[in-house]
């Protein structure tokens, strides 16, 4: 049986300590619900002496990495500027040399010394996390490194890093021995620059010579001169004339100071280093081969970033190669070479770059696949997180046309359907919310492409005054459309039974006899047979004229919802057959009627089905209690797709369709190779595990954009312990599933014992996620998984239609 189960920018400097309580609740991205937390490395950051805690000035604390700031002239030649070793002083020594600062109480902390190049990814990962624990004492940080790859690490942190202070990246183009050398100058002004708290909200910067430059936009243009470090098409931020630190404009991230959306996805305390994944870069030229990006892939790359000619353009060969890698699941970032200009459009498998450099946009991927494999995730991080396109802020609320009216056009004895024209706004109309009579809030919201909503749970022949405005991202509303509409009048009925008056709602049937009882326009009809009772029996139908939280609002209620009591406890003994009216107007394509009844101990409404004859439905059943018509999804009319002949999944697909697991689509497909969704799989998981357990109440942070279809499959799943969500307190379902997440719940599901230590088979048993080994291990032992190409598990790949339901179809062969 079925079960139903029961702006964009706030004002710009809110306390920091509400930021703080906001940042600190956004958690990670891409932690599978099995995974514990990581354990996340400390690091002995001095704390705050008693002579700076009681200063006036603000405490800046600079972690060193190393580089030609630090570093030593060759045999002691103070003239030598391009031979040295970089990383041989230490920073207590470098500040110590310093004039006492004038604008700041100065630490220390020596995190390594070496060159910029010589660090991994797992060591920015550490780096960031110390910067943030530094400045959760400090009013701000300097971080000193190479300027080899200065920009690198300085974009890693500015997407990481989730203090909203000041964090300033500096370094040196000669080293801090010789003559000329600008290492102790940029260490004093990049000190000044974080005392200054001037950029506060901005991310992480770079200043050397000076200059002050955004993380995501910088980049170094020349080999030795000084003043390497430039922006192209942006600029600078703005400029160090002593003694004053000025800012000449706001990048994209200062321009949310202040709000939810400052914070990025990237929150490093969710995952392990061991998550960052292999992230490429190939370089275009004139008929340049596709062997590099081959290779890349052979090398385990799961993602790429493409150096293109022109406006991102790549040769024929390398076209192909691309083709085939996005065909094994991996992403590819389209860049210029050029050094500066937008990238735009992208396609299945590749995104656009937008005014990233191929550098950049490896730091951006490779920190995206860490926290999601969903193409449509990192792809919508590339578009938003940094990205400067400027939108004004919008005053106005949305405005509607000068002959708007609200207007109904269709009513039942139990709901009234609403319809209104089309808003218009400055940036955009993000929506519509109903108001019944003169509440305040809202009944319902809708999205911006809706122009109609279905008030239901009325009382018959009753007025009702709704209002609907129009809002926009900033929450503002627009004037409100209203009108005055009233319900279908019920009428009386009649019955049949002996001893009933006509206009009756009851129905009194003798010791083995019968009778019949239509009541409200015939909305419903108690047809009980001779030999259904022993015993006299009164019969009684009232029509609830409120839900009282039997109905969710997701729910298609084609009818009213009738209790049926009788006199006397025990089942009929001869099932007695109910008929009810329903909208059929209500019922859309894909769906169709069925009557269910409402079990007062699970409180959850149970699926009974029922026999269509036109705008009528029959069941017959052997107790009473309360009863109602909802539309749910239609079994499709032959379990036989026009793109499945001659596939390999042909028959778990077609057996799958018959016994109501999964569905094809409207046009006559099934689309075999179409990716799954965490929702969509756990739907057809839970049809074929055919539970009767009500589920679990949702508690997910975006349990509203579960759809309707799956949030009983999602609340049995939750029940049943095949599925807890993420950490972040999210559930993700339109996050594509990926392989290793949906053999742990099918792990779950068979209640398998798994192994912490298991060694699988595959080839990429390395790759797979120590949380999901004993699972993969368990599933694969029991044949009802296999691996791809060269045996290969790939546990981050996504699962397609044919796939899941393969994976179901053997599962339910082994119960």
């Amino acid at each position: 049986m079925t079960v139903i189960s029961n702006n964009r920018m706030l004002r710009r400097f809110l306390s920091p300590l509400l930021i703080l309580a906001l940042l600190s609740g956004f958690m990670g991205y891409a932690r599978a619900a099995e995974e514990t937390a990581p354990q996340l490395p400390t690091f002995d950051i001095p704390a705050l002496s008693a002579e700076a805690a009681a200063s006036p000035l603000p405490n800046i604390m600079v972690v060193a990495t190393g580089g030609t700031i630090a570093g030593a002239a060759s045999q002691g030649d103070k003239t030598n500027f391009q031979n040295y070793a970089a990383g041989t002083y230490k920073m207590a020594d470098m500040v110590a040399q310093l004039p006492t600062h004038k604008n700041a109480d100065v630490s220390t902390f020596q995190f390594g010394n070496k060159g910029s190049g010589s660090y991994s990814m797992k060591d920015l990962y550490d780096l960031s996390l110390a910067v943030d624990q530094a400045l959760n004492v400090y009013d701000g940080v300097v971080v000193t490194t190479g300027t080899d790859t200065m920009e690198e690490i300085a974009y890693f942190l500015d997407l990481t890093v989730r203090s909203e202070k000041p964090v300033i990246v500096t370094g040196a183009m000669r080293p801090w021995d010789v003559i000329g050398t600008d290492g102790p100058a940029n260490l004093y002004q990049a000190i000044k620059v974080a005392a200054s708290n001037k950029t506060k909200w901005y991310g992480t910067v770079i200043m050397l010579n000076d200059v002050i430059q955004a993380a995501r936009e910088v980049t170094k243009s020349n080999a030795h001169r000084l003043d390497t470090f430039d922006t192209p098409m942006f600029g600078a931020l703005g400029y160090i004339d002593d003694p004053a630190v000025r800012m000449y404009r706001l990048n994209a991230r200062a321009l949310k100071a202040g709000t939810p959306e400052w914070a990025t996805p990237f929150d490093l305390r969710t995952i392990s280093k061991e998550d960052l994944p292999i992230v490429e870069i190939a370089y275009s030229y004139q008929e340049a081969g596709g062997g590099a990006i081959r290779a890349l892939v052979e090398d385990g790359a799961k993602g790429i970033v493409t150096a293109g000619t022109g406006a991102g353009g790549i040769s024929a060969k390398m076209s192909q190669a691309r083709s085939a890698a996005i065909q094994k699941g991996v992403i590819f970032v389209t860049t210029t070479r050029t050094g500066s200009g937008t990238m735009s459009g992208g396609s299945n498998g590749v995104i656009a770059g937008d005014n990233l450099n191929p550098q950049h946009a490896r730091i951006m991927l490779l920190l995206s696949l860490a926290f999601s494999k969903d193409f449509n995730t990192v792809k919508d991080w590339f578009e938003t997180v940094g990205a400067q396109d400027i939108v004004m802020d919008d005053t106005a609320p949305p405005a509607w046309p000068a002959d708007a009216a609200l207007a109904s056009d269709a009513q039942t004895t139990d709901s009234i359907n609403l319809s209104w024209p089309q808003a218009t706004d400055l940036t955009r109309v993000a929506g519509y919310a109903i108001y019944k009579g003169t509440d305040e809030t809202p009944i319902a919201k809708v999205a911006s492409s809706a122009r109609t909503y279905t008030a239901k749970g009325l009382s018959s022949n009753t007025s009702y005054t709704f209002t609907v405005k129009a809002f926009d991202d900033l929450g503002n509303e627009s004037a409100g459309l209203t009108g005055t509409f009233k319900t279908g009048s019920s009428g009386s009925g009649s019955s049949g039974g002996a001893g009933t008056p006509p206009s009756s709602n009851e129905l009194t049937v003798p010791s083995g006899g019968s009778g019949d009882l239509s009541v409200y326009d015939n909305s419903i009809t108690v047809h009980v047979p001779s030999g259904a009772t022993s015993e006299e029996l009164k019969i009684t139908i009232e029509k609830l004229a409120q839900a009282g939280g039997l109905v969710q609002a997701d729910d298609v209620l084609l009818s009213s919802i009738f209790e049926v009591v009788k006199n006397k406890a025990g089942h009929f003994l001869v099932p007695v057959t109910l008929t009810f009216k329903f909208d059929t107007s209500m019922v859309k394509e894909g769906k169709k009627p069925s009557i269910f009844y409402y079990d007062e101990t699970k409180k959850q409404w149970i699926e009974m089905g029922g026999t269509v004859n036109g705008s009528t439905i029959s069941v017959t059943t052997d107790h009473f209690t309360k009863f109602a018509v909802f539309a749910v999804d239609a079994a499709p009319a032959a379990p036989d797709f026009s793109d499945i002949s001659g596939h390999w999944a042909a028959a778990s697909i077609r057996s799958a369709v018959s016994a109501g697991i999964v569905n094809g689509y409207s046009d006559g497909t099934f689309k075999p190779e179409l990716t799954v969704t965490r929702e969509e799989f756990i739907a057809m998981l839970m049809r074929a595990l055919k539970s009767d357990d009500p589920g679990a109440a949702l508690s997910f942070k975006d349990t509203s954009v579960i759809g309707a279809w799956a949030k009983a499959a999602v609340a049995q799943a939750v029940s049943a312990g095949i599925t807890s969500g993420y950490p972040d307190g999210t559930f993700r379902p339109g996050s594509k599933i990926s392989r290793a997440e949906m053999v742990v719940m099918i792990a779950k599901a068979l209640k398998l014992t798994t192994e912490e230590d298991a060694v699988t088979s595959f080839s990429d048993h390395a790759e797979i996620p120590v949380w999901a080994r004993g699972a993969v291990k368990a599933v694969a032992d029991k044949g009802i998984v296999q691996g791809r190409l060269n045996n290969r598990f790939v546990p981050e790949g996504t699962a397609t239609r044919a796939e899941a339901i393969t994976v179901i179809m053997k599962l339910l062969d082994t119960k």
